[in-house]
């Protein structure tokens, strides 16, 4: 059976009609009806959901002309089990006939009746409306449409057009060999996996990568990359075997060269690289360097991560699973629905991966060590079209160019500055900490971030998409809760 939003389903006592006699008058909030020979009493709950406070916005007026209540006072029990709420709710009064009740929380499952007493002129009506309250979270139709948009997973591989060594199992091979080769780097100690360390999935877990020296960006997953369209936090890299090259030949990183790569390579991989490549490395050192980027990049995308508590629900979803259905944590659930719904996260996080590949202003500064800026994306186009890797150059495989289409269309503007790639969230409860200079530890931070997000800091001439999510403590918990259902059980 589909999940769908979930509801109380009210039990209303009493005459609940929305249709007033003539006599009657009206509350001034629509919702629930409850009527009393003296008043009638209008209640809107916020989302219910066991073991979550919750308020209520109660709203009264007298039918007869009578004065309004002097008080009033909310409860809920259970008639069943003839015991009521842990919880002692407080009632402020708003206004003439308004009331806010806060603090309720019902702790378990099933018949529930909310019972509220109005007291005036020493005497007290007392009205009550039945509910059945679900342990399940329910999702609309739209909902599910949305949540089942993130899958299957893990999609098909395609190969890289661009990369004619991409699938092939020996390129893949020489590529995982030197993935971890320090010798590659101009001093002989630093190798991919220092910064891309595989037990801590393919990241570094610090706030800025160290390969030499201290960089300005976090240190990226590689795990998944082979999905990409640009490469980098910025962009700067249109394949992800241009991307491979990048680190060898900064000076922070591996401080490496063509020359050097070139020359180890043909001193000590000879004939691997002739079995990936089907010739022996060439005089170009240029040309084999271009190779070992594509032998890195061939053991890359190799590099996919697992399924996930979220793919077994979405799958379940699909098939109207019941059991599979239910095996998803509550919280989760909860927090799926704000990352659908209210917090607006899809809109650049959609998809299998979780991103939509391209970038955004995420209002985190970006100054970089002590007087510099780092520009993002706005920067990165420049340097994507002085590159002679890119793929509109000549090692690009892809003879038809097709893939080079995005390179050759994309302009820089003005509100490019400041943008980072959106990462996808796969796997992003082990790759703290997070955003592109590191500087949020915890899921629970980046949560709070955008839910007290600061607008003065987004770029003024930028897209102006992102708001403050202004979430509760309980809808931050199930909002991290679901951020944590995005990870494989694999180390």
């Amino acid at each position: 059976m589909e999940e769908r939003r979930i509801a109380l389903r009210l039990l209303l006592a009493g005459s609940l009609s929305l249709a007033f006699p003539a006599w009657a008058c009206k509350p001034a909030i629509q919702g629930t009806i409850l009527e009393s020979s003296r008043y009638v009493l209008a209640f809107q709950a916020s989302e219910v959901f066991v073991g979550r406070h919750f308020s209520l916005e109660v709203s009264t007026c007298s039918k007869n002309g009578d004065s309004e209540p002097e008080s009033l006072k909310v409860d809920a029990h259970m008639p069943e089990h003839r015991h009521g709420m842990n919880y002692s709710p407080s009632v402020a009064k708003l206004g003439p006939g308004r009331w806010r009740a806060e603090g309720l929380m019902l702790h378990m499952p099933g018949r529930w009746e909310f019972v509220f007493e109005l007291r005036s002129n020493e005497k007290t009506d007392r009205l009550a409306s039945g509910f059945v309250l679900s342990e399940s979270v329910r999702f609309s139709e739209e909902e599910r449409r949305k949540i089942l948009s993130h899958g299957p997973w893990p999609p098909k591989r395609e190969r890289d057009p661009s990369n004619r060594v991409s699938g092939k199992t020996e390129a893949a091979a020489l590529g995982e060999r030197l993935f971890f080769e320090p010798r590659l780097s101009g001093t002989g100690s630093v190798l991919c996996a220092t910064c891309h360390v595989p037990f801590r999935d393919f990241q570094d877990g610090r706030p800025r990568g160290v390969g030499l020296d201290e960089v300005d960006r976090n240190t990226p997953s590689v795990l998944d990359v082979r999905f990409g369209r640009w490469f980098g936090w910025d962009g700067a890299n249109d394949s992800l075997w241009a991307q491979s090259i990048r680190p060898l030949l900064d000076p922070r990183e591996m401080r490496s060269s063509a020359a050097h790569v070139s020359k180890f390579v043909k001193s000590f991989f000879g004939k691997e690289y002739e079995s990936a490549f089907g010739r022996k490395p060439p005089d170009d050192d240029e040309e084999v360097l271009v190779d070992v980027g594509k032998a890195l990049a061939a053991y890359q995308e190799t590099l996919v991560s697992g399924r996930t508590p979220f793919d077994d629900f979405r799958d379940a979803l699909e098939k109207d699973d019941g059991p599979g259905i239910a095996r998803y944590p509550a919280g989760a659930k909860r927090g799926l629905k704000i990352f659908a719904g209210k917090g607006n996260c899809r809109v650049c996080h959609f998809g299998p991966r979780f991103t939509n590949g391209e970038f955004a202003d995420t209002g985190v500064p970006f100054f970089a060590g002590k007087g510099g800026v780092d520009s993002g994306r706005h920067a990165g186009i420049r340097k994507l079209k002085e590159n002679s890797l890119n793929l509109l150059g000549r090692y690009n495989d892809d003879a038809s160019r097709s893939t080079a289409t995005s390179t050759r269309h994309v302009d820089a503007q003005h509100r490019n500055f400041g943008e980072f790639r959106v990462p996808g969230l796969r796997n992003v409860a082990r790759t703290a900490p997070y955003t592109h200079n590191g500087s949020l530890a915890t899921l629970r931070d980046v949560v709070k971030f955008y839910s007290e997000l600061n607008e003065e800091r987004l770029h003024a001439d930028g897209e102006r998409i992102l708001r403050p999510l202004k979430l509760t403590e309980e809808e931050a918990q199930d909002l991290v809760s679901f951020l944590e259902s995005l990870s494989d059980g694999a180390r």
